[in-house]
């Protein structure tokens, strides 16, 4: 009697179970039936606001549209090992068989001397856009990279005839690279001339920019090599593309950037790598050695001026020291380095030529 009893109130709560899962079911079904309906009303009435302004849907549309674009040419893009290899390869016989070489070089080339660069994941513009803050870094501290060094003795060896950079940290020339090779662009921070340039305005001084020679060797290449540089401000400069030539008789493009440039279609090979990794294997490749920065030959020691007394505490910056052996040189050797800066250093021949034709005038 007892177990009868206990089994038949076992089956009646099995049944209360599922009869309340049955109404909870339902329930459910009914709170999603008006959730639909309640969407599907909205979504009449969206569609109806969409379509009575097209013009704003085209225009949002549009604007997402470059949003999206934008960052997909934002993103790094690396090759693998092997793909690297293989057009670093096609850029060494490249190189070997032409005649006349240019390098055009940005700020990709010395962010492995920690100084950031523009437009990267971690550039200046990138972190203001992000409304994030940059921080401060001494380009005197930095030192040539392993990419300087590398554009270094590709002149040497004469591969490279010329090279054209827009970075202004001078590094180019404190690798060793004669100045007549080089045309820097937009300036040189350790050069200080008397001279305005306003904004928009193009300068006038034959060194450091050296526009003549890098028009000159734009004309006369038939292989440009691009390192590091986003192409955004050097696409605009004309006299350096040759595009007044038919397309087959253009010098031959060669880029190396993590990121998308104006110039990827009309390049001959793309390789997505770092500068330092890229120049490596290229040096690798031709059977070149890589040379040493040598600190004690550093011409921002031996050309610089030095403080006068009235101007030891006029700066907030730890001044430029240099190598033990160039504090130890004697009076007459330091002099004798004066005389050499004065005479020429850097830019003194194109600026005092400069300054004759504006006394002309």
């Amino acid at each position: 009697m007892d177990a009868n009893t206990t089994s038949g109130s076992s089956a009646r709560a099995e049944r209360k179970q599922r009869e309340k899962a049955k109404i909870i079911q339902r329930e459910k079904q009914r709170q999603t039936v008006k959730t639909v309906s309640r969407l599907l009303q909205k979504a009449e009435e969206d569609r109806a606001l969409l379509q009575e302004h097209q013009d704003t849907v085209q225009g949002l549309s549009r604007r997402q549209s470059r949003r999206s674009l934008l960052k997909r040419k934002q993103e790094e893009v690396f090759d693998d090992a092997e793909s690297l290899k293989a057009k670093v390869k096609q850029l060494a016989e490249a190189l070997q068989q032409a005649k006349h070489v240019v390098i055009y070089t940005g700020a990709g080339i010395s962010t492995a001397a920690s100084i950031p660069d523009y437009r990267g994941p971690n550039g200046v513009w990138t972190q203001l856009q992000k409304g994030r803050s940059v921080s401060a870094s001494d380009l005197s501290r930095a030192e040539p990279t392993l990419t300087h060094m590398c554009i270094w003795m590709l002149h040497k060896v004469k591969m490279v005839q010329h090279v054209v950079s827009q970075n202004c940290d001078g590094l180019h020339l404190r690798s060793g690279l004669p100045r007549h090779a080089l045309s820097e662009l937009h300036g040189n921070m350790f050069i200080e001339v008397y001279t305005i340039v306003h904004f928009g305005e193009r300068g006038t001084l034959e060194q450091p920019l050296n526009w003549k020679g890098a028009a000159e060797t734009a004309q006369r290449a038939d292989l440009i090599l691009c390192l590091g540089s986003s192409l955004k401000v050097l696409k605009k400069y004309s006299c350096l593309w040759c595009m007044n030539r038919p397309a087959n008789k253009r010098p031959k493009l060669y880029i190396v950037n993590l990121q998308w440039t104006p110039k990827d279609n009309l390049a001959t090979l793309k390789m997505h790598g770092k500068c330092d990794a890229v120049m490596g294997l290229l040096m690798e490749e031709l059977g070149l050695g890589i040379p040493v920065y040598n600190r004690s030959q550093d011409p921002i020691f031996s050309l610089a001026k030095p403080l006068s007394p009235q101007e030891q505490k006029s700066h907030t910056r730890e001044e430029i020291a240099p190598p033990a052996a160039l504090e130890d040189a004697s009076p007459d050797t330091q002099a004798q380095g004066e005389a050499t800066a004065v005479q020429g250093g850097w830019f003194g021949r194109g600026y005092a030529k400069a300054r004759r034709k504006k006394n002309t005038v």
